[in-house]
């Protein structure tokens, strides 16, 4: 081919540029980052909720420390018996146990404890006809229902209620008041859970003011807590993600045989190009093989991010004291919240009975609608005994301790003692020990000391 060929081989290689990558683009070192931090950002950018459960739904949804305090909770509410004894007569027993059976009894109960938990409250709707009794309870979103009185109707007309003329009595509930597909019960239809509803002020969906109807959710106190606390994560994962972690160095070396400048700068370019192209060629098990002249160096930021650790710590307290949950199920056994004669421990099963009562009273009402459909006379001292079990169970040591130490104290009988422990009583353990009757009781041993040693002191 003739030099003076105009589309030479030599001419088409030359007129090609090379396009290097920019170093200033980072190496990728914590994937998906955006949509990691996509949910919890609109704790504080987003606002506009239509009410408080949506928030509520996300906080429980996103922060670990929420979920697993609420779902320890509820989970208590599996521990429950009936005690079919207690009731008055055959058909009572019967109509119970068919019930128990029909419907999702122990669902039922522990989405009651979680709801009581996250929203005050928990709804469900009766399915029954008389003569069969209860078929089926119905869970209620709760984001979706107000509660009206009269003034509503059992229409579901709209209507304005103020602080001076508001909703104080729970006559009819609405599920998707206003919309296309709403529905409207009436009081007798539902079963209604709710804590601490006396005294608290409610403004629902519809901004119509109640006043004693709704229950009143322990997460209006963590709303600000919770924001604060992702804030504060999002902030640190951002500026840590943003800082410089490593960083590469070229020794003189690669470029010493090289004296034009211009080629010097097109060698330290190729080097670089080949770098990057090594490590976005990396799996997450490799490691990089560089030259000799290259050297990769680390950053330490262990004293440039501010360690938030003791705030995190705080918010998990401040959790498990609005909640009441046991400290150790948060890692953070302290002892006293509010009282220096409580532990935390202590402070916790006082409000899981509470709620487990709550539970209790709305589940023997349930028992009493499904006898009333069933056609059975009754009254509510003719129900079965229905609770939960101790939260805080002893040990079988613990009980035994506790027997031993009564009747040799001689407080308890040794029926008394028996029964504690589970035992079959005997005829004559109706009398307590009286001092000096039992032999077996004698002078405990000191610290460190021997058999026969006190004696040759003497």
């Amino acid at each position: 081919m003739p030099s003076w060929w105009p589309f030479s081989k030599k001419q088409i290689v030359a007129s090609q540029v090379d396009v290097r990558a920019g170093t200033s683009v980072p190496f990728s070192v914590a994937a998906g980052l955006p949509n990691i931090m996509k949910e919890t950002e609109k704790f504080q950018s987003d606002s506009n909720y239509d009410n408080e459960w949506e928030l509520f739904d996300n906080m429980v949804k996103l922060d670990p420390e929420l979920n697993g305090a609420v779902r320890s909770v509820a989970l208590t509410g599996n521990n429950y018996f009936i005690d079919y004894k207690r009731a008055k007569n055959q058909k009572i027993r019967n109509g119970i146990k068919m019930l128990v059976e029909t419907v999702d009894f122990d669902d039922i109960l522990i989405n009651a404890m979680r709801n009581l938990m996250v929203y005050g409250n928990d709804i469900n709707k009766l399915v029954g006809k008389a003569g069969i009794g209860i078929t089926d309870v119905q869970s209620l979103p709760i984001k979706q229902m107000t509660i009206v009185d009269e003034r509503g109707g059992p229409t579901g007309m709209p209507f304005h209620a103020d602080e001076y003329s508001y909703i104080m009595s729970n006559e009819f509930y609405i599920l998707r008041e206003g919309q296309y597909s709403q529905s409207v019960f009436p009081r007798s239809e539902i079963i209604h859970f709710r804590i601490d509803y006396r005294s608290n002020w409610f403004e629902d969906t519809k901004t119509r003011q109640t006043y004693g109807v709704w229950g009143a959710s322990r997460f209006s106190s963590l709303k600000q807590a919770i924001r604060v606390k992702y804030n504060s994560m999002n902030n640190r994962i951002a500026l840590e993600d943003a800082l410089t972690k490593q960083f590469i160095t070229i020794d003189k070396s690669a470029i010493e045989h090289i004296t034009d400048p211009d080629e010097q700068a097109e060698r330290l370019g190729k080097i670089m190009d080949e770098v990057i192209t090594l490590f976005e060629g990396l799996r997450g098990d490799q490691m990089p093989i560089l030259p000799s002249y290259v050297e990769l160096h680390h950053v330490d930021l262990n004293n440039t991010v501010p360690d938030n650790s003791g705030f995190l710590d705080m918010v998990g307290s401040n959790i498990a004291a609005v909640l009441h949950v046991p400290r150790v199920a948060a890692g953070q056994e302290r002892g006293s919240t509010f009282a220096a004669t409580y532990n935390a421990n202590m402070w916790a099963n006082t409000a899981i009975r509470r709620l487990q009562y709550v539970v209790r009273q709305e589940v023997m009402k349930l028992f009493s609608k499904h006898l009333e459909l069933l056609g059975i006379e009754h009254t509510m001292a003719d129900l079965p005994a229905f609770d939960f079990e101790p939260v805080a169970e002893e040990s079988p040591l613990d009980l035994a301790k506790r027997a031993v130490m009564g009747y040799t104290s001689g407080i308890l009988t040794l029926n008394q003692s028996l029964d504690i422990m589970g035992l079959p009583q005997e005829k004559s353990g109706n009398i307590r020990n009286k001092d000096g009757d039992n032999t077996n009781i004698g002078e405990l041993p000191r610290t460190n000391e021997q058999e026969g040693m006190k004696n040759d002191e003497e």
